[in-house]
């Protein structure tokens, strides 16, 4: 359900029909039964660094990048809990492919927060919409980082890194918040969108961990914008249109990073099991499996990600419960501290813990964790790159601890910028 302002937003009934269809078999057996598909794309993708054009396609195909989306744009509405089942399904099959469904149909859902009801039925008119961002400082030589007044528009002349999916993006979505208005000497006051043909892809991600997630930089270069493209300064302010307590959740970028985490920790539970039924390290007389230290290893593992998880489920949903229905309905905008801050404190320490889980299982592997054709070398880069992500590094646990004996919380935390 939505607001009166969203009731007319209505992409073509082509779409709303293709997600009805869709939707005849739920999300997860449908990442189930690509899961051959999606093992395939992870390894082709670690060699081209991006995820290939096939494989966003099928995906695609499959609602993976939609369905953060509410209904009328055609989307499934899925809740913070089960975006959160979606991205560690397929982080589970190969991190760099969860690493892509969530930064996909995250930014797919955040961008229409504040976004006018034209520019997003112009957007999601098209099935295969994907939106990419490249946000953090460029790496090497760029124009600039500046957005100028124009007539109604804005002209941009930057680049920024980390735009995850930017290879199989039609669109590229940019806050004002990381440009610098030369008239002003601050942020430019808008926001933006610019189509695929007027960015450029630098190649510039060339990483161990989620070597697949093709984060490269984007370019613009002398790219005008026009006012129908604009979004506002908040663009990802809390959402007055949309009822999902989910368009409103400040951590929707945050516990999407958890999910990877989560993901590809329960990956290599599952390949470190497998191994342990196959091999008998080299100079011993029984196999992994029955070793007491392995068995101790593997119950260890599993509590410790299970504990994880639930701390992030239970949190998310008291948090979009405690969010509730649009403020119109009796509902909040934002949440209260008291609801917030364990939200994120558990996306922050599920990333650090499945990291310890997963460096633990790779050092019990022994040498064969460290082979390029072992799924624990590659969960081990992805882990720890996860758990890298400023949303859920370990700095975190500082910055919420001194909350607790009494310093004020990061201004920033309360709202994504």
């Amino acid at each position: 359900m939505t607001s009166d302002k969203a009731t007319h937003i209505m992409v073509r009934d082509e779409i709303l029909e293709r997600q009805r269809t869709i939707n005849q078999v739920p999300v997860l057996e449908r990442i189930a039964g690509m899961k051959e598909s999606l093992k395939a794309a992870g390894d082709e993708a670690q060699e081209i660094r991006h995820l290939p054009a096939w494989a966003a396609k099928e995906m695609g195909d499959q609602g993976l990048w939609r369905y953060a989306l509410p209904v009328e744009l055609g989307g499934e509405n899925l809740t913070a809990r089960q975006q959160i089942e979606v991205i560690e399904a397929t982080s589970a099959i190969d991190g760099s492919v969860g690493w892509c469904t969530q930064i996909s149909s995250e930014i797919n859902a955040l961008i229409i927060r504040r976004m006018e009801p034209e520019l997003a039925e112009k957007i999601f008119n098209d099935w295969d919409t994907l939106v990419c961002s490249g946000h953090g400082p460029a790496n090497g030589p760029n124009p600039g980082r500046t957005a100028e007044r124009d007539g109604d528009g804005w002209r941009l002349n930057y680049q920024g890194s980390f735009a995850s999916g930017c290879h199989n993006a039609n669109w590229n979505f940019l806050m004002g918040s990381v440009t610098t208005d030369p008239a002003t000497g601050e942020p430019a006051q808008a926001s933006f969108m610019i189509p695929r043909g007027e960015f450029e892809i630098c190649d510039t991600w060339n990483t161990a961990g989620m070597r697949g997630s093709g984060s490269h930089d984007v370019r613009m270069t002398d790219c005008y914008v026009p006012p129908e493209h604009l979004l506002p300064f908040r663009s990802l302010g809390p959402s007055e249109t949309w009822e999902n307590p989910t368009y409103r959740n400040p951590t929707h970028a945050i516990y999407n990073k958890a999910a990877v985490a989560l993901g590809v920790c329960r990956g290599a539970i599952d390949s470190f099991i497998e191994l342990a039924t196959e091999k008998t390290p080299w100079g011993a007389s029984s196999s992994l499996k029955d070793q007491p230290q392995i068995q101790y290893r593997i119950g260890e593992a599993q509590a410790t990600l299970m504990a994880a998880r639930s701390f992030v489920m239970e949190t998310q949903d008291k948090l979009e419960e405690h969010l509730g229905p649009l403020p119109k309905d009796g509902g909040r905008l934002r949440p209260e501290w008291e609801f917030f801050w364990p939200a994120l404190l558990a996306c922050a320490h599920a990333a650090q813990s499945c990291r310890g889980v997963v460096g633990m299982l790779n050092n019990a592997a022994g040498t064969t964790g460290s082979r390029m054709d072992s799924p624990l070398e590659r969960q081990l880069r992805d882990a720890q790159q996860a758990a890298n992500h400023a949303l859920i590094s370990y700095r975190h646990y500082e910055q919420l601890g001194k909350t607790f004996v009494g310093y004020e919380p990061e201004a920033s935390y309360m709202e994504l910028t």
